[in-house]
């Protein structure tokens, strides 16, 4: 991966199992966290209960993610499924829309070596250029 794991910001629960993660720089990324509670044992409360999911917290230092002593979730757990989450993301946005990426780049003002690394998971994919595609399909969308 091209970037080590920053310590964490902030974090939000959002719908299901889905975390809203602030890294020390100011970026936000949403992790799909189902999979993740589904493997190991220890995480079957939050899978079963809704509010204990929501009750989520930085723990010390910002190094993790944390419910409460036995439940926490590291940051390098977090940044990783951040990258890879936000890869596949884009990937399958720029799939639906059958363009190269080189195509999807350039319609959403990105440089393709950018592109080629947001889909590879060597960097976090920004709310920028989410909000981009967004764009994109709005206008596509109104036309």
């Amino acid at each position: 991966m091209g970037e080590e794991a920053p310590n964490i910001r902030a974090v939000r629960a959002g719908e299901g199992r889905a975390l809203f993660v602030t890294w020390k720089g100011g970026a936000e990324s949403p992790v799909d966290m189902g999979e993740h509670l589904a493997r190991f044992a220890v995480f079957a409360p939050l899978r079963a209960d809704d509010a204990a999911f929501r009750d989520v917290s930085v723990g010390e230092w910002g190094w993790c993610v944390h419910w409460t002593d036995a439940m926490e979730i590291s940051s390098d757990a977090l940044w990783r499924l951040a990258l890879e989450q936000g890869g596949a993301w884009l990937r399958s946005w720029r799939e639906a829309h059958r363009m190269t990426q080189t195509e999807a780049a350039s319609a959403l003002g990105v440089s393709p070596r950018m592109w080629r690394y947001y889909e590879a998971g060597e960097h976090l994919l920004p709310k920028t250029v989410r909000l981009a595609c967004a764009g994109f399909d709005a206008q596509a969308k109104a036309a």
